[in-house]
């Protein structure tokens, strides 16, 4: 992909994400059979912690990937995860569009100058860890230098958009453990050997509608 046609792409990706959003059906596609479908007034109603996470789009080999962080082993709900970078937002954060970015700065070393946000997603609630998140979309001209915060981060991982447009990569019934020893069967991507589920893949499903209709009409 040439950097013209790169740029077109976003541009049909950035209208996409200015209308009306697929929301909490394409959310679900991905969703485990268990979760809940909350109304976001009782979720608000609850107090939740509030976070912002960034879907961060840059070219690499040719063709747009997402970047994922894979998060240590810890004794925690979200213990060894695939997730996107991101956190708590901060007394001190202007708005959550600035969460994203500090969090993407701290976690994966990406400066915000590099970055132009390019649309936002549905938020999601994790019932486990009891956070609200609002899912920002940011775009790189170019494949950043990643400097992973080693307190955090394991490993970060580079996945090419073209895998999560291919439904095949889904698999519906995978086996989690979870951190209370409680065994599950979830949809989750697997990318060399990187499971991908929970809210996650839900982001992910949702932003796969997404670029599905900005591809359709890219032609």
């Amino acid at each position: 992909m040439n950097m013209k046609v790169e740029k077109q792409l976003i541009e049909y990706i950035e209208k996409e994400l200015q209308q009306p959003l697929p929301g909490e059906d394409a959310q679900y596609r991905m969703a485990p059979d268990y979760r809940k479908r909350f109304n976001r007034e009782e979720i608000l109603a609850s107090n939740p912690k509030i976070s912002a996470v960034m879907l961060l789009l840059y070219p690499n080999n040719n063709e747009l990937n997402l970047v994922f962080t894979q998060r240590w082993q810890y004794a925690g709900v979200h213990s060894g995860q695939m997730s996107f970078p991101g956190g708590k937002k901060d007394d001190a954060d202007t708005d959550l569009i600035e969460t994203a970015y500090r969090e993407t700065l701290e976690e994966i070393g990406v400066e915000p100058a590099q970055i132009r946000m390019i649309g936002k997603l549905s938020e999601l609630y994790i019932p486990p860890s009891h956070f609200l998140v609002y899912p920002i979309v940011g775009y790189a001209q170019y494949a950043p230098a990643f400097k992973p915060q080693v307190a955090e981060v394991e490993k970060v991982v580079e996945i090419p958009l073209s895998f999560f447009l291919d439904k095949n990569n889904i698999n519906t019934n995978t086996e989690i453990k979870l951190f209370n020893d409680t065994v599950v069967h979830v949809p989750a991507y697997i990318y060399n050997g990187h499971i991908i589920w929970g809210a996650t893949a839900i982001m992910l499903s949702e932003f796969t509608v997404i670029l599905e209709n900005a591809l359709n009409k890219f032609g």
